[in-house]
């Protein structure tokens, strides 16, 4: 699968003047250049359509209809660290409370600074500021996501928070400066969604839906397989509430290694093999929690896992 890391440098041209933001070079995915990713998946779509009967507006037959409406999170299908499914069991069943480990810690922090990003920047992009004024105003927001468990990780919640801000501010510099003009936003962050015709939560978040209905995922981490589904569990919910295709998704990777923050955007098409793929998970673990049967210990157990003392005390 194609995997892009595009990196460029923010100017901004205020008054006859040229300003780089503080930093200079950053490693960013902007919207224009994501969306370029995204269009080199249309010829594969075109040859390999969806099946119909996988559209989530299909939710009331087979197979989408599920065999019981749990309020499943598209995260609970759709992440995999535990291949038995034993985390979702205690949890589900035993009401164990996770353990908060730091890579949660880190994954949590790092959607709410690219949400927070997003929105402060398109507040104020709605009202004709331009970039620089915009960067100086909100550039020290992020200081409000910091809590007592994130405070160990002040450096991971700037960078990422002001590696967001950026690429936003540099997009509408580059089209002040070339165009003259700016394309009004179209990205929505923390899009609500209901699921429960599907079986799922009635109030699913999805991290970002933008232009041409592509919905993007953020991770915190390697690149896992199973990931591809969550995109898969959101498109379905989005298809069964408005009825329009949602046939494209990006995973966006953003890892810290030795204090640099690397971003990698991983686009996916949402064919019928990963629904039928996420159709059969969700049905697996509806079918566990109806018949009550406890899942073994998985042997390939991640020692991140916020249930392992509970599985190996």
């Amino acid at each position: 699968m194609i995997r892009d890391v595009l990196s460029f440098k923010v100017c901004v041209e205020i008054s006859g003047c040229t300003k780089t933001y503080p930093g200079g070079e950053y490693v960013v995915i902007s919207r224009r250049l994501m969306l370029r990713t995204i269009r080199r998946l249309y010829t594969w779509s075109r040859s390999d359509p969806v099946d119909e009967e996988l559209r989530g507006w299909n939710w009331d037959k087979p197979p989408l209809k599920p065999r019981a409406y749990l309020e499943l999170g598209v995260s609970e299908i759709a992440s995999k660290y535990c291949e038995t499914r034993r985390d979702l069991w205690l949890k589900r069943k035993m009401s164990v409370k996770p353990e908060v480990s730091e890579q949660l810690v880190k994954g949590r922090l790092i959607h709410e600074a690219v949400s927070l990003a997003i929105s402060e920047a398109y507040k104020f992009i709605a009202l004709g500021w331009d970039p620089w004024s915009i960067y100086e105003v909100v550039k020290e927001k992020w200081r409000e996501l910091l809590t007592s468990e994130s405070k160990d990780f002040i450096r991971l919640c700037e960078r990422v928070y002001k590696y967001t801000l950026i690429t936003i501010l540099g997009e509408v510099s580059y089209e002040d400066l070339t165009r003259g003009t700016r394309t009004p936003p179209l990205t929505i962050t923390e899009f609500k969604v209901d699921g429960s015709n599907l079986g799922l939560s009635s109030s699913l978040s999805i991290d970002v839906v933008t232009e041409g209905s592509v919905i993007v995922d953020f991770k915190y981490g390697s690149l896992r397989e199973f990931h591809k589904l969550s995109l898969v569990g959101y498109a379905l919910a989005l298809e069964a509430e408005y009825e329009v295709p949602h046939d494209y998704g990006l995973l966006i990777y953003i890892s810290d290694v030795n204090g640099k923050i690397k971003i990698t955007a991983k686009p996916i098409y949402i064919n019928s093999h990963l629904r039928k793929w996420f159709i059969a998970e969700r049905d697996n673990i509806i079918d566990m929690l109806l018949e009550n049967r406890e899942p073994q210990v998985d042997m390939q157990c991640y020692t991140n896992c916020p249930y392992y003392k509970v599985c190996h005390p």
